[in-house]
């Protein structure tokens, strides 16, 4: 958590608070906004997501052709592992592999992913919390407006007041709900679409009698809004999608990465099930926003994974590794070549 709160600070939360309200203000709808923002946000990471395929494949296509060599290594120096390390180092050089450089350019598009998937889970925490307030405050002015800082139930004209309210939680609903959600700054579940009382009391330091009217009025806006019975915010759909989307993702990718005639691994395996429940886990911590951020990034890394693997393919087709390995190397000599001359 540490670690989190310092690279929130790092980048600032006000970073993407900026950009989201930004987002927010021109489509008017924080739900859109949050999708838009992030197919925007991975197109600007597309060429690094384009780096990342390509060295994965070529990294894949080295270790393929290098196997036999790599397993006849091993079990001629398998009790000497000084030579065994020599050897294996002479036959990266062999193929002219640089295996920090592979593992750098796998490592830090992974490192940016999480840097921007914790830093945008506090900042949307934090930013929505503020929503919370700031929303049912319009509700609450309006009804601060009419009665002033008396008691709500020696009111008289609660019909016109109830109507009042409405017609402001409408354009409330219309910014921040989204399809079946009704405030995105809340998780899709069975909790109340407002901010609790006690965070808000504590949050505008109520006490007394204040604190007392401003009971009476939040009272007032949840009953008028939700009926005597309080309803859901969502129905959970976001969060089981999110599930389902992230499995999807780990599906496809690891049957793009694991060479025909191969099994899938058991690290693919645990993954099936490992980011799944990581999903559901922040989804259902986090507001609705987060939710579908998270499922928005899902599919845009599935179909940009996807494509660039069937353009690689297609670009590759009817050539084995072999070939493809000797033609980088022609490829670099010959550049070597022109760079001399």
């Amino acid at each position: 958590m540490e670690m989190l709160n310092s690279t929130s600070m790092l980048l600032g939360n006000d970073l993407w608070q900026t950009i989201i309200a930004w987002f927010g203000s021109w489509i008017l709808n924080y739900g859109w906004a949050i999708i838009v923002f992030t197919i925007a946000l991975k197109l600007v990471l597309l060429p690094l997501d384009i780096f990342q395929r390509v060295s994965s494949q070529k990294q894949n296509r080295f270790m393929r052709v290098m196997q036999p060599e790599m397993k006849a290594i091993q079990e001629k120096y398998a009790n000497n592992k000084d030579r065994l390390n020599q050897e294996t180092a002479k036959l990266y050089k062999k193929y002219n592999m640089n295996m920090g450089g592979m593992c750098l350019s796998m490592l830090i598009p992974m490192v940016l992913s999480l840097v921007i998937f914790f830093t945008l889970f506090s900042s949307l925490r934090t930013y929505g919390n503020e929503k919370l307030y700031t929303t049912y405050e319009q509700l609450d002015k309006v009804v601060v407006a009419e009665v002033g800082e008396t008691s709500i139930k020696d009111f008289e004209n609660k019909e016109d007041l109830v109507i009042e309210v409405k017609a402001e939680y409408e354009k409330v609903r219309k910014q921040n709900g989204w399809l079946w959600v009704k405030n995105v700054w809340k998780s899709d579940t069975a909790e109340s679409q407002f901010v609790d009382f006690k965070n808000y009391a504590a949050h505008k330091k109520l006490n007394g009698e204040a604190k007392t009217l401003a009971q009476e009025r939040y009272n007032f806006i949840v009953e008028t809004i939700d009926g005597e019975k309080q309803s859901n915010n969502g129905y959970y759909i976001l969060i089981f999608m999110a599930a389902g989307v992230s499995f999807l993702t780990q599906f496809i990718s690891a049957k793009l990465m694991t060479p025909k005639g191969q099994k899938l691994n058991t690290m693919n395996k645990v993954m099936f099930v490992v980011m799944p429940l990581s999903m559901i886990l922040f989804a259902s911590t986090s507001n609705a926003v987060f939710a579908l951020y998270i499922i928005t990034n899902s599919l845009m890394s599935t179909i940009i994974s996807t494509t660039l693997t069937l353009i690689m393919n297609h670009r590759d087709k009817g050539k084995s590794d072999e070939e493809l390995i000797q033609t980088k190397k022609v490829e670099v000599v010959e550049y070597s070549r022109n760079y001399k001359k």
